[in-house]
């Protein structure tokens, strides 16, 4: 196992751990040094479905002058590394793709990399469905000796570094979400959702119809900016508005409208009974047909 190898494999562990993005900082910035890395740099790829795409520029320590070549999707195109790790699954090593620059604008990037000391460096991509989300960008000042093992590392590093961003920024967002209220009949039938009813039959443990359930269960599915009413039954309980405490209702244990209703399993329902043949001429019509 190589030293980048063995480093990576415990800065993993470290990531999965880190809860703010400062902590993600320090963590790269001890891993590039070890690793022989002067610069690393995150940066959003050409598919990327984050809200704010730009924010990944905060995790890294690019000059914030180079970093604003990476801002937006027309000021990259001439960085002949990025340009290739997009349609690629692997990583790729600055000094080979520097030597295929061809137009002017490409070399003229090359000559601004030298200039800020960048000797050598790798590109490394994280794909998702749709194409290339980000790139994780390590430079250094002399040329990098990578086989194919520090690579794969480097890989496994740039992807679970997006994945903790992701879930990150996902968390803040819904940090920062407005607390809205549910009403105490869509608190009911999320109650009931929980416990595994159809809208039919919390239409009958309620007293109302299905369509009702539907109304009430898709304006709390609103509220709460999900998609379905698990998702709604969900999210409320992870908010605190419901608690599996209150799961498995009594029989006589009133509901939060102040009704009581029976578990359905006690419910009996009568049978349709056989329709009888009609008789004609002292025949049944079934009979006649026959």
């Amino acid at each position: 196992m190589t030293q980048i190898q063995s480093l990576t494999a415990t800065v993993l562990s470290q990531l999965r751990t880190a809860r703010r993005e400062g902590e993600l900082l320090q963590i790269l910035t001890k891993y590039a040094k070890e690793c022989g890395f002067g610069w690393f740099q995150l940066v959003p790829g050409p598919h990327n479905p984050m809200v704010n795409p730009s924010s990944l520029l905060n995790l890294g320590n690019f000059d914030p002058a180079w970093r604003q070549h990476y801002a937006s999707e027309a000021t990259c195109q001439s960085d002949p590394a990025r340009r290739q790790a997009i349609l690629r699954a692997g990583s790729v090593k600055w000094q080979r793709a520097f030597a295929t620059a061809r137009d002017p604008e490409q070399r003229a990037f090359v000559q601004a990399a030298r200039s800020h000391g960048f000797r050598d460096g790798v590109t490394t991509p994280v794909h998702g469905p749709q194409g290339c989300v980000a790139l994780m960008m390590f430079a250094a000042s002399q040329t990098l000796g990578l086989d194919y093992d520090d690579e794969e590392a480097l890989s496994h590093l740039a992807m679970a570094l997006y994945q903790r961003v992701r879930r990150l920024t996902a968390a803040t967002v819904v940090d920062r979400a407005p607390m809205v209220r549910l009403t105490g009949r869509e608190l009911e039938c999320l109650r009931w959702v929980l416990e595994g009813k159809t809208n039919w039959e919390i239409g009958v443990l309620t007293g109302v119809t299905a369509r009702t359930v539907q109304f009430h269960l898709g304006n709390a599915s609103r509220k709460l900016g999900v998609f379905n009413r698990v998702q709604a039954a969900v999210r409320a309980l992870l908010r605190g508005d419901l608690s599996v405490d209150h799961l498995s209702l009594a029989v006589d244990e009133p509901n939060v409208t102040g009704h009581t209703y029976p578990p359905l399993n006690h419910l009996t329902f009568r049978p349709c009974s056989k329709p009888t043949p009609q008789k004609r001429g002292g025949q049944s019509m079934m009979s006649s047909r026959a």
